[in-house]
């Protein structure tokens, strides 16, 4: 198989990290969105990533899809729990951490913009929307102190991950009101899964 993906992006890395903890072999190929006919084009018409390329040619895409492929193609060990309410946690967490990335992105696009014709408004909303969340996050990542050490990261973790690590890499401001958040984030760096996927 093979991953198409930006060093960058989070939504790819949080794909590259359940590969890896799922130790599923997959050949990585880094794209330049900004490139005309770059290569996810062939096999997404949006030209999103990550697009994961099958050994029979065809393609899955969005993070969420793949991630649900993995599960069905490896079940075990599974990053996804088997028990229903844990299952549902897992998935919330999942989108909680989307949807930081999602704003966050956001955020990124209309900073890039002249001063004069930045949405100071937007940006107010976007930043409190992610305040708010990594709130959350951070009492999410209390009861996962061990999450260094076990035999496999969550999806939920998995989620976390990519979606502070994108936030450290572009408005790193943002996470200094939490530093128990701050404090996982250093110790889960040092998991190979982790440190392996790091922007760049």
């Amino acid at each position: 198989m093979r991953l198409y993906a930006t060093q960058t992006s989070p939504y790819a890395r949080k794909v590259h990290i359940a590969l890896l903890e799922k130790n599923i072999p997959c050949d990585v190929e880094w794209v330049d969105l900004r490139a005309p006919g770059h290569a996810a084009l062939e096999h997404n018409p949006l030209g999103k990533i990550p697009v994961l390329v099958r050994d029979d040619g065809s393609s899955v895409y969005d993070s969420a899809v793949i991630i649900q492929y993995l599960e069905v193609l490896r079940p075990e060990p599974a990053i996804i729990p088997h028990d229903p309410e844990a299952r549902i946690e897992a998935l919330r967490i999942e989108a909680l951490a989307s949807g930081i990335m999602d704003t966050t992105i956001a955020w990124v696009l209309e900073q890039r913009h002249a001063s004069d014709c930045q949405d100071a408004a937007m940006l107010q909303r976007a930043r409190g929307k992610i305040l708010a969340a990594l709130a959350m996050l951070q009492e999410e990542t209390d009861a996962w102190q061990d999450a260094g050490t076990v035999s496999v990261l969550t999806l939920a973790q998995i989620a976390t991950v990519a979606a502070v690590g994108y936030v450290d890499l572009r408005v790193p401001d943002f996470l200094v009101q939490f530093p128990d958040l701050t404090t996982w984030m250093h110790t889960m760096r040092l998991r190979p899964s982790v440190s392996a996927t790091a922007p760049r």
